[in-house]
């Protein structure tokens, strides 16, 4: 990309490095804004700041420079966004209300996510005195006061993030909250996977949203759909495809709760050493997912102890019933009879800890196909943890056990019109896997 004809360069504006300069790196921003939403170049080398906000503008990041967060959570100033979830916005880098901003090149955006948690302080479960040191070593850790949405757009159209590496999130990395025509491609994100909420990709009721060739590892979600800032709003036609994944939670995530999501493809992606591979999920009556081709995608999962969500499902598609007692906004009374529906997975392989479930509760899910599946159970350290028949529905509190009496690889609950053609499901320990369906 040649961005020196129109662009302004850190390195004439006499910007040190490796030194807080966020007063002096946001002027360079407001600039570039009057001017019409100019690209700003970050040479190589480190630049610090605190809060900025790039207004209008577009970042460009050279090959070897480094945009890196302050490890001092009072450089960081509140934005005004009131987050359903994550309360008062605090963020590195955000933009609201603007079009047309690209973050591109070659270099790297460093979060300093550590210097948030105290890396010794575990958020383990009641049963860590079982737990050994590498178990222990995959449990999340104990912020202690964070930048909640350390990249952040709102309300913004045509973003373009191509190219670059973020790193050390200590919360949701990219997040994306009522914005539309959102391309990001051949993004690198490599964040702690014992560090909670570092989501790779957050979106929150944002449309028409091509993701492609990413590489992820996250603590959290690497890929998440939901309608968190605003339960009415539908995060809708979105393309992912040829991404690489990998987390302590769910590689990618479909709803959530009260959210609405649709139209949506996946394709040609591989999700490896997850917790938990794809999951659907949302509130019976409230919530509502449908229209979503899942195709061409490899999917393996293992296990992590702590107090991550799942139990090594490569799939789980659910309607369970959870309160959200830390949410501030309104919580919308029953609007849909069925809450997830058309669910479609073609040519997916599955080497999984634990079955595929299909659970609904209140009558809420139909739909579900499975045609050309592979699946092979294989053995795992961790699954006992929960319990070793146990599909995970958290955040609600049912349980939901496989029954004594066989192996399954496929759970049904409460859900219409599953079906699956052309499965080859490898035999487990000499034995058939069943499928269990009430």
């Amino acid at each position: 990309m040649n961005v020196a004809a129109r662009a302004l360069n850190l390195a004439d504006y006499g910007i040190l490095q490796n030194e807080i300069q966020t007063q002096q790196i946001q002027r360079v921003f407001d600039e570039a804004d009057r001017l019409g939403g100019l690209p700003v170049v970050f040479p190589r080398g480190t630049y610090i700041t605190g809060t900025v906000d790039i207004k209008g503008a577009s970042v460009y990041l050279e090959k070897g420079s480094v945009w890196k967060g302050s490890e001092n959570l009072e450089d960081y100033r509140p934005n005004g966004f009131a987050h359903n979830e994550m309360h008062q916005t605090t963020c590195l880098i955000y933009s609201m209300h603007h079009d047309h901003i690209s973050i591109s090149g070659s270099g790297t955006i460093d979060l300093s996510g550590d210097a948030f948690y105290d890396l010794n302080d575990l958020n383990s479960p009641e049963y860590s005195t079982d737990l050994s040191e590498e178990q222990l070593a995959e449990c999340p850790r104990k912020n202690v006061g964070r930048p909640s949405q350390p990249i952040f757009f709102y309300q913004c159209r045509d973003i373009v993030m191509d190219g670059i590496t973020i790193c050390n999130a200590p919360c949701w990395t990219v997040s994306f909250h009522d914005c539309e025509n959102i391309r990001l491609t051949y993004l690198t994100i490599r964040n702690r996977t014992n560090l909670p909420n570092n989501d790779g990709m957050h979106f929150c009721g944002s449309r028409n949203v091509v993701i492609h060739g990413c590489n992820i590892t996250a603590g959290d979600d690497c890929i998440a759909l939901s309608s968190i800032t605003d339960w009415n709003k539908a995060c809708e036609r979105f393309v992912i495809s040829d991404c690489i994944l990998t987390c302590s939670s769910k590689a990618i995530v479909l709803g959530y709760s009260h959210s609405i999501v649709r139209n949506i493809t996946i394709s040609n992606c591989v999700i490896y050493d997850s917790h938990r591979g794809i999951c659907v999920m949302t509130i019976p009556g409230t919530g509502l997912i449908e229209h979503v081709l899942i195709q061409n995608v490899s999917i393996e999962t293992r296990v992590r102890a702590g107090n991550w969500w799942g139990n090594g499902e490569a799939v789980a598609v659910f309607a369970a019933y959870h309160e959200l007692l830390s949410y501030e906004g309104t919580q919308p009374e029953k609007r849909f009879d069925v809450s997830i529906r058309d669910i479609r997975f073609s040519n997916v392989s599955c080497i999984s800890e634990n079955a595929i479930a299909v659970i609904g509760e209140q009558d809420c899910v139909e739909d579900i196909h499975f045609d050309n599946l592979y699946f092979e159970k294989k053995e795992s350290a961790n699954r006992y943890i929960k319990g070793d028949r146990r599909i995970d529905v958290s955040p609600s509190r049912h349980i939901y056990d496989i029954p004594e009496g066989g192996e399954y690889w496929l759970y049904v609950h409460g859900a219409k019109n599953v079906t699956y053609n052309n499965v080859t499901v490898k035999p487990y320990h000499g034995k058939a896997l069943k499928v269990f369906s009430e």
